[in-house]
């Protein structure tokens, strides 16, 4: 089995057809060297770096809604289920997940439980946002509307 070290969130389309993923997130190895070049490539631009789980890093674009990114409200909730509250801000563009940094900064892989328990949190979160598809573009007017604690719920019930 391949060790997945690093998950890769991708927005979801503003109108998902059949064809559109349903994993969640794409496994990635992780480098050990020049790491900030590889996240910057990844994500599209500056990397900021947002801790939501003590045992992860989550690295977002710094300047997604300056760029144009699409809304990415499978990450905010796993974000959501990973605070346990409704976040009254959103997320936008590509994200990667890593393991914390050590000392001298260099980002961790994910552990093998991590990585599969983000996963499923990931997949239970996509599988919410595709059957409600109709909710993607009103997401990023007001994340905090209740009609979204039941994306968090479902999410929260998968970790």
């Amino acid at each position: 089995m391949t060790l997945r070290t690093a998950l890769l969130v991708t927005p979801l389309p503003f109108a998902p057809t059949k064809s559109t993923p349903t994993e969640g997130s794409t496994p990635l190895h992780l480098p050990t060297d020049r790491q900030q070049d590889w996240l910057e490539q990844q994500i599209g631009g500056g990397v900021r770096t947002v801790a939501y789980h003590l045992d992860a890093s989550v690295h977002v674009n710094s300047d997604a809604v300056v760029l144009g990114q699409q809304p990415n409200p499978v990450l905010w909730t796993l974000a959501c289920a990973w605070r346990d509250r409704i976040l009254p801000y959103g997320h936008h563009g590509p994200a990667l997940i890593t393991g914390r940094a050590d000392f001298s900064g260099t980002y961790l892989p994910l552990s093998e439980q991590m990585a599969n328990q983000t996963q499923k949190a990931l997949k239970a979160a996509t599988d919410w946002w595709l059957e409600h598809d109709y909710d993607i573009p009103l997401w990023p007017i007001n994340p905090a509307s209740h009609r979204f604690a039941q994306a968090v719920a479902v999410t929260q019930a998968a970790l």
